[in-house]
């Protein structure tokens, strides 16, 4: 599973094919034992994965287009987004959670 780092904090998410947004941070040990997770997994659907780290320049953009951030408690925090809309968020690095939220897409 490929991770990348999401860099234009204004850019649509979800439109092409669901898109998996982490908010976290590098210093965040359990940010990097997802990430690390994903990496050798494989997802039931097309899948993009992004990382946005909270403390970046683009954390700040997207911060502010997006005032329900500032209200996160807990990284790794997920938004899952389809069709440029998010249909799910969730705290912590839990794959089988992703996995049930990618097939709820399905039903």
């Amino acid at each position: 599973m490929d991770i990348a780092a999401l860099t234009d904090a204004q850019r649509v998410l979800g439109t092409t094919k669901p898109t998996l947004l982490i908010l976290g941070r590098p210093t965040c040990d359990d940010c990097q034992e997802f990430y690390s997770r994903l990496n050798g997994w494989e997802p039931p659907v097309p899948l993009e994965v992004l990382t946005l780290n909270l403390r970046a320049p683009e954390g700040d953009v997207f911060r502010l287009a997006n005032p329900w951030v500032t209200a996160i408690d807990f990284v790794p925090f997920n938004v899952l987004y389809v069709n440029s809309e998010p249909v799910d968020q969730w705290t912590g690095g839990d794959i089988a959670r992703l996995e049930a939220a990618l097939s709820a897409l399905e039903g």
